[in-house]
């Protein structure tokens, strides 16, 4: 990290006085949020917006912050899901009269909360980048009781990326903690759960496993029992850091609690559309066939090997394939599992069921066609593995 803070203060004095301070955040983010230390999963560009086409476009004046933007950081999740939505809307797929501007906006920003579940992006960069090295730092350290954005990169929330989080965890193991999540997500995202709900009610409204599952996990020594899904999904926080080494607390004051109920369902479904789109990522998710190349494929996929896991991989290797698929451009093949079309039928049972009564909800039948299909595992026992990215 000593380097990286050098090339930091370094960074700062060159900077003229008369530069914009959000450029500023552009250029040192460009240049150390993404580099061979740092993992994602497929990218975000959190500098680009939805403005009505299927590619996310700059909103920025400063040509040079635009181009360093975009020659680092490609907005993959983003892109993805605008494909699947449009791919819903142009077929007119069940629901597909709910896809407006502004719903494709906070699906989007849905799509960004796992990677960024405090919201500290766009507009503080810095203390993403600082946060995010300090936890890589302390990575052992870190138990229920860190906040989700130490947890959700580093810890026992790396399912909210389609993999595992330890390296003796087993495939079946981490495939319920994903079915967990998916069926909560599903049902804020469909309406079946009030999106003001307090996580010590959710049990009235979860699966049991999934319920047993969201409280180790959650609502662990009594925390966070009265959020509910709306905060969940509005958080809005900062973290002032003094150099070298100095944290402050978290400050979520930000946050609304009642934020428009439309806006959490959205958000909600983008998140579970993240953790589809990650196990399709081939440094995330081994599946069958397994193919040479640091790249990952997004049609004709099938079962799972093994869900892999950052302590047993390269990450320079490992961001090989979490740029855009290499057939991203390319059809869905006629045989196996295509993101875009597993995503837009779980968009489509999403949406449409918001008009259906809540005891007509179809989350089990969506979590089984998910479990049978892209999660089928072809060994349940086997230990998380590190795929070609050693």
């Amino acid at each position: 990290m000593t380097a990286k803070l050098g090339l930091f203060m370094q960074t700062e004095c060159q900077i003229e006085s008369n530069t914009p301070y959000y450029v500023y955040q552009l250029i040192l983010l460009s240049l150390l949020l993404f580099p061979t230390s740092i993992v994602l999963a497929f990218d975000i560009n959190p500098f680009k917006e939805y403005n009505g086409g299927a590619e996310l476009v700059h909103t920025f004046e400063q040509p040079a912050a635009e181009i360093l933007v975009s020659s680092i950081i490609n907005p993959v999740h983003e892109e993805l899901t605008i494909k699947t939505l449009f791919f819903v809307r142009d077929t007119r797929m069940p629901g597909y009269e709910l896809i407006d501007d502004n719903l494709i906006r906070k699906v989007i920003r849905g799509v960004r909360w796992n990677d960024d579940p405090l919201n500290f992006l766009p507009d503080n960069p810095r203390q993403w980048l600082l946060n995010f090295e300090h936890a890589s730092k302390i990575t052992d350290r870190i138990n229920e009781n860190f906040d989700l954005f130490y947890r959700s990169h580093h810890a026992d929330l790396q399912f909210l990326h389609a993999m595992a989080s330890s390296e003796d965890e087993s495939a079946q193991f981490t495939r319920a903690a994903i079915m967990s999540w998916i069926e909560f997500t599903y049902k804020v995202a469909s309406g079946y759960i009030p999106v003001h709900t307090p996580f010590k009610q959710l049990h009235n409204y979860l699966s049991p496993k999934t319920s047993l599952v969201f409280k180790n996990f959650f609502t662990q020594n009594g925390r966070r029992l009265n959020w509910t899904p709306a905060y969940l999904f509005s958080l809005k926080c900062t973290r002032e850091v003094v150099l070298p080494s100095t944290f402050e607390a978290l400050d979520c004051s930000q946050t609304t609690w009642l934020p428009n109920k439309q806006d959490i369902q959205n958000i909600a479904l983008g998140s579970l559309l993240h953790v589809i789109q990650d196990s399709f990522s081939d440094s995330h998710v081994t599946r069958n066939p397994d193919y040479d190349g640091n790249y990952s494929l997004i049609h004709g996929r099938s079962a799972i090997q093994t869900f892999n896991t950052y302590k047993k991989q390269s990450i320079r290797l490992h961001r090989g394939a979490d740029s855009y698929p290499q057939d991203m451009d390319q059809p869905p093949m006629q045989s196996g599992f295509n993101l875009e079309e597993v995503s837009a039928e779980v968009i489509s049972y999403v949406l449409s069921d918001r008009t259906r009564p809540r005891n007509k909800n179809r989350q089990a039948l969506v979590n089984s066609k998910l479990r049978k299909g892209i999660f089928h595992l072809l060994d349940p026992n086997a230990t998380a593995g590190s795929g070609k990215y050693k």
